[in-house]
């Protein structure tokens, strides 16, 4: 299924992608007789983090891997010497996943451990147009397709506001976007999806502010922007997850104004904290799910060897199935890609908590994959 017919389907809650693949694909024994994959990647000290740690070692204890996870507080440069002194070392592992704290300022000790002979296989990030020869395969979000996700979501709140009796302040709606910290590509894709996915009738951006990842970051963010921009009209609300979400919830209603009736918001992606939506403060979000896209990762790299070192050109995208997770043993993508199912609840608070316990996913509820 294409990007854009998966688009054209956002109206319902989990969407089926690439159906039949697996059942066509020889068996391969997904067993790594014990040999270790290291991790590189930022501090689990954030909980999605934390999660996809989890995800991948659920993976990793599933098909007989060492999983050693290297830490980095979100540092580049930290992360580059952590990366020498690994690859210094006379053992080397038998894969590398790397998960860049700044996708752009990391492409140089992307290229030293591409030259170790030791398969590099990215996570999370984007690979740079730059790098692809330095990767054997990309595995876990697409963050401008997420982008879109929220984009189509946020033309539904649109619509929704102007049924309600919302007058919009601006052309199409005045809207403030939250991004993560300067420098993380996943907040610059993402914005660039949701410009993408509403170019047709546009939003006026009146703001766009670095809110960080969690509750905290996106109060302190949305609390500084309010005096400054609220005589303009506040409509509409779009933060990369609903960490930074949930905390500008907090900062509207001290500001007086009503989520879900004065200011509609909406997420690219749920995480740990949902009750924003379960209180349908927040009009909608996408499930991006952390412990997913960490196993979904280790396991792309156990199909490559199970497979003979084989990659797959082109994008593969996991089918959003609920009732049970698909069985993944084919040879893995170049670009393999989790599903982000979109979830809207609307501004019923008392329809709300009903709307989230009907969906499912790889036969886990959006409790199972959005707290943590």
């Amino acid at each position: 299924m294409t990007r854009a017919k998966y688009l054209a389907a956002l109206g319902v809650l989990a969407i089926g992608i690439g159906l039949g693949r697996s059942a066509n694909a020889a068996y391969a024994k997904l067993d790594g007789s014990g040999k270790e994959i290291v991790v590189l990647m930022p501090s689990r000290s954030n909980a999605y983090l934390a999660q996809w740690i989890r995800g991948a070692e659920k993976s990793a204890k599933e098909d007989n891997y060492k999983l050693t996870v290297i830490e980095n507080n979100f540092d580049q440069t930290e992360q580059d010497a952590q990366t020498q002194q690994r690859i210094s070392l006379p053992h080397q592992p038998a894969a590398y996943i790397w998960w860049p704290a700044d996708d752009r300022a990391g492409l140089a000790t992307l290229r030293r451990l591409s030259r170790t002979g030791v398969p590099v296989f990215q996570a999370n990030q984007a690979v740079q147009p730059s790098a692809k020869k330095l990767v054997k395969a990309y595995a876990g979000v697409d963050d401008f397709f997420n982008g879109q996700v929220a984009g189509k979501n946020a033309e539904a709140a649109r619509d929704a506001y102007v049924a309600a009796g919302g007058k919009l302040s601006g052309a199409g709606g005045n809207i403030v976007i939250l991004k993560f910290i300067p420098g993380y590509a996943a907040g610059d894709d993402r914005e660039r999806g949701f410009l993408d996915a509403t170019k047709d009738k546009p939003f006026n951006v009146i703001a766009t502010e670095y809110a960080g990842f969690d509750n905290t970051s996106g109060y302190k963010a949305m609390s500084q922007l309010i005096p400054r921009i609220r005589a303009k009209g506040i409509n509409f609300v779009y933060g990369m997850s609903d960490g930074p979400v949930t905390g500008a919830v907090q900062a509207l209603e001290e500001a007086g104004l009503k989520p879900g009736k004065d200011v509609y918001l909406v997420s690219a992606t749920c995480i740990a904290d949902i009750s924003a939506i379960k209180s349908a403060k927040e009009f909608a979000t996408g499930v991006q799910a952390a412990g997913l896209e960490g196993w979904f990762a280790v396991n792309v790299v156990a199909r490559y060897f199970a497979h003979g070192n084989t990659i797959v050109p082109g994008q593969y995208i996991a089918p959003a199935t609920p009732d049970s997770r698909p069985d993944f043993t084919e040879a893995p993508s170049q670009v393999n890609i989790i599903p982000n199912p979109p979830v809207v609840v609307g501004t019923d608070a008392a329809r709300a908590p009903a709307v989230l316990s009907d969906f499912k996913l790889w036969g886990q509820s959006f409790a199972d994959h959005c707290v943590y």
